[in-house]
C-alpha cells in the first residue's frame, strides 16, 4: 500500500470517527447540571415562602374561629346563669367545667378577662405564636374585642 492510499484511508477513518461523534449522545456537563438545581433551589424557596405564610395566615384564622366558639360558649352560661358572667378568677373553668378548656392554634390557653375593654362584659385573649404578651405578625395577640366586627 502506498502512502497516498494509506492518507485516504486515515483521511476516511478519521470522517468516519467525527460523524460517528456528531451523531452519539452527549452527557450534561457539570455546569448545566449547577445551573438546573440553582433553578430548582430558587422556585423551591418562593413556592416555600408561600406556603408557611399561607399555614401561618390558617393559624390565625383557626384561632379566631376558636374564639368565636368560645364566646358561644360563654354566652350560652351567661343565659344559664341569668347573665353572670364569670369573674376572671373563674375563667374559663366555670364554663368549660371538667372539660379541657379550648386552645389556640398553636397550644396555647386562651386568657379570660372581665370585665373587658369599653364596656364588654368579658374578653377572649390568645397570646399567638410565641405564647407572650405584644408581638408582630404571627406573634401578635388576637383579641376577642377586635375581632368581632371582622
Amino acid at each position: 500500500m502506498n502512502n497516498t492510499a494509506k492518507i485516504v484511508r486515515l483521511n476516511r477513518i478519521r470522517q468516519e470517527a467525527v460523524a460517528q461523534l456528531a451523531t452519539s449522545k452527549r452527557g450534561m456537563s457539570l455546569i448545566e447540571i449547577v445551573v438546573v438545581i440553582a433553578i430548582i433551589l430558587t422556585l423551591m424557596s418562593v413556592v416555600g415562602y408561600g406556603v408557611i405564610q399561607v399555614f401561618n395566615n390558617a393559624q390565625v384564622d383557626t384561632t379566631k374561629l376558636s374564639m368565636r366558639n368560645v364566646q358561644t360558649q360563654v354566652d350560652t352560661y351567661m343565659v344559664r346563669k341569668r347573665g353572670k358572667v364569670p369573674s376572671s378568677g373563674e375563667g374559663l373553668k366555670a364554663v368549660f367545667g371538667d372539660m379541657d378548656t379550648p386552645r389556640d392554634a398553636w397550644g396555647n390557653e386562651f386568657k379570660y378577662v372581665a370585665p373587658g375593654p369599653n364596656g364588654e362584659k368579658y374578653d377572649l385573649i390568645s397570646l399567638g405564636a410565641d405564647g407572650k404578651e405584644g408581638g408582630s405578625g404571627n406573634d401578635a395577640d388576637l383579641k376577642l374585642s377586635e375581632i368581632k366586627n371582622e
